[in-house]
């Protein structure tokens, strides 16, 4: 007959405890289930902005430059120029943001374009970083292309395969500066040996982007170029005025509910190769 000895008896107890304890652990903090399409994905992924929130930032998005436009209307040149410049960068520093939230929501799994409650709003000095960070991506990632076109104003072999390069490596570029929030971003290393790791899925991705650069490329013709020295000191304000004319409206409709889909694409390209992917986030 096998008889405990104290020490056996008082470990039984504390195991128990234990037990119990990473039970209740797995019960607490166990992740909610992801939501699940209700539509096919090919259908569900352009409905991503039909929501209260994705439809309150769409109106802001395409009403609000035509708002900016009547304001400075009375102003003299110059200072429409300033003002103007001063509007737009408030307002696309936001866009910016706010599409930087929707990948970072749809990487866990949301399925409709997110609310920005007053809890999950960032401080001042986290959101304008994280603007600038964003912003600083599409400079880098479309620099080259945009100045080649105002230089040369050509779209020979050479801009588009500028344009191709630019296209091909800005997703990774921004998925890994909105999760990450840094400058790792620009890190090549990081962005060649992710690409490598998912090759083929990203290729597709790439391929949804393409659309979207489809409207760019037209905005990027149409860019306004100084004539002379004095053209050139009132750039700003002819560019501000290009991109808040009644005729980019239409492609503004187009690209900024097109710019939200491809948002929600490249989170849930995340949270599907994230194990690939082995960011450790």
């Amino acid at each position: 007959m096998e008889v405990n000895t104290p020490n056996q008896r008082s470990q039984e107890p504390d195991e128990n405890m234990r037990l119990a304890v990473e039970k209740l652990e797995r019960e607490v903090f166990k992740p909610d289930p992801l939501p699940k399409r209700t539509l096919p994905w090919i259908i569900d992924i352009f409905l991503y902005p039909i929501s209260i929130s994705g439809i309150i930032h769409l109106s802001i998005f395409i009403i609000t430059p035509l708002l900016i436009q009547l304001i400075v209307l009375h102003f003299i040149d110059i200072f429409k120029g300033i003002l103007s410049l001063f509007f737009y960068l408030l307002l696309v520093g936001y866009a910016f943001y706010y599409l930087g939230y929707c990948v970072f929501d749809s990487s866990r799994g949301g399925l409709r374009a997110p609310d920005v409650s007053i809890n999950d709003s960032p401080d001042k000095s986290e959101f304008w970083s994280q603007i600038f960070l964003v912003i600083g991506v599409v400079a880098v990632c479309f620099f080259p292309v945009t100045i080649y076109y105002i230089v040369t104003e050509q779209t020979d072999l050479l801009f588009w395969l500028l344009l191709l390069v630019c296209v091909f490596f800005f997703p990774m570029v921004m998925l890994i500066a909105v999760l990450f929030d840094s400058v790792n971003a620009l890190n090549p290393v990081m962005i060649i040996t992710s690409i490598y790791r998912t090759f083929i899925p990203y290729c597709g991705l790439v391929l949804t982007f393409s659309v979207l650069t489809g409207i760019i490329v037209p905005v990027i013709l149409g860019l306004p170029r100084p004539r002379d020295l004095i053209a050139g000191l009132f750039y700003v304000y002819s560019l501000m005025d290009y991109l808040l004319g009644t005729a980019f409206i239409f492609y503004k409709i187009a690209f900024v509910y097109l710019a939200m889909v491809t948002a929600h694409l490249l989170g849930r390209f995340y949270l599907r190769y994230k194990k690939k992917l082995d960011w450790g986030i």
